[in-house]
């Protein structure tokens, strides 16, 4: 099965944004024009009265180089659709209908995700996010990588049995105080285990004017391996990654690196079974008694989850290198596992 989308909603295409080629300038972007002042390093005043007319940011040479320089903002399109996205996959669905009181489906897919955009459609083309809008404008083919939820691999099955004991079931079949506590049993499951989705990496170390609509961005060394550690035999009192393996936070000044909007790099899988409990016991004919028993998450298994979706912190790790704790688990994990009972009356 695949998928193809274009002209999705995006935060890709600033309309006014700085080629990087004016990073050459360096530390000469930050400097700014005096009153009277009609040229600044080469670059020219703008327009009469463009120096007095900035209350809402410095009148910089970076300032003063954009396609509208009266303007503070990147001027970014609420109903931009510059974006787009490409899916692929590889699903097996297997189903036993109901006999002898038994359901079962399993299914398996392995797909991958490559998007110019970010995964929620509207988020993107309103805010910004450490997901989204962090390419220059000038560099839009860098905005293609892995989508911020990829998971290469998903694994379900569910079942539901109605046990055979009891009136009309195989074993017991019996009306009365057998039926009423042996019969009308059902167990049911849920089973779910997948990939996990990849990291994206971020410096917050980053001299960058504004006005280039870019965040800093640190790939990853040639031969370097990003981990400092086994995940299978993960310590949380140390960090995950390697910060020698990264591009160094020092590196960004006047300058953003060249690594991707989303990397390949992917964290701990996902696993949970749920597993419920039902039994009716009819009282009458238009009267019975529903008992509920749920035990979720039956195993107490847990994973590192991720906080919110499309920031620095889509992770359970710390992914800013330029950060003391880079690497480092942030103590989020999946909930424990929860027990539940309840009791119907319907008629």
């Amino acid at each position: 099965m695949g998928n193809k989308g274009t002209r999705l909603l995006s935060r890709n295409v600033a309309l006014n944004a700085l080629d990087p080629t004016y990073l050459s300038l360096g530390q000469r972007l930050n400097d700014q024009f005096q009153p009277g002042q009609t040229e600044l390093h080469g670059v020219p005043l703008p327009y009469s009265g463009w120096t007095e007319q900035m209350t809402g940011c410095a009148p910089t040479v970076a300032q003063a180089l954009l396609a509208y320089p009266q303007y503070c903002s990147n001027l970014y399109g609420l109903n931009e659709n510059a974006g787009s996205s490409t899916y692929h996959s590889f699903q097996f669905k297997a189903e036993k209908r109901f006999s002898r009181g038994l359901w079962i489906l399993t299914s398996y897919t392995m797909s991958k995700i490559l998007t110019s955009t970010g995964d929620d459609l509207q988020t993107p083309a309103t805010s910004w996010s450490g997901a989204v809008g962090v390419i220059s404008p000038f560099e839009r083919q860098r905005n293609k990588s892995l989508g911020v939820s990829d998971v290469p691999q998903v694994l379900s099955a569910s079942l539901i049995y109605e046990l055979p004991f009891g009136q009309g079931k195989r074993f017991l079949d019996r009306k009365g105080v057998v039926d009423k506590i042996l019969g009308g049993w059902q167990v049911s499951s849920i089973f779910r285990a997948s990939s996990a989705i990849p990291f994206f990496f971020r410096s917050s170390n980053c001299n960058l004017p504004s006005q280039f609509a870019a965040a800093c961005i640190p790939a990853i060394l040639p031969g370097a391996n990003p981990f400092a550690q086994d995940k299978d035999n993960f310590d949380p009192n140390r960090p995950l990654f390697n910060s020698a393996a990264f591009e160094s936070p020092d590196s960004f000044n006047f300058y953003y690196g060249q690594g991707p909007r989303i990397s390949n790099l992917r964290g701990f899988g996902y696993q949970n079974h749920d597993i419920g409990l039902l039994k009716d016991t009819r009282i009458s004919e238009g009267v019975k008694i529903q008992f509920r028993a749920e035990f979720f998450n039956l195993w107490n298994w847990h994973r590192f989850t991720p906080r919110n979706a499309g920031s620095y912190n889509y992770s359970a790790f710390n992914t800013d290198v330029a950060s003391p704790s880079f690497g480092m688990w942030n103590g989020t994990v999946s909930d424990p596992r929860n027990i539940q009972f309840g009791l119907k009356l319907l008629f």
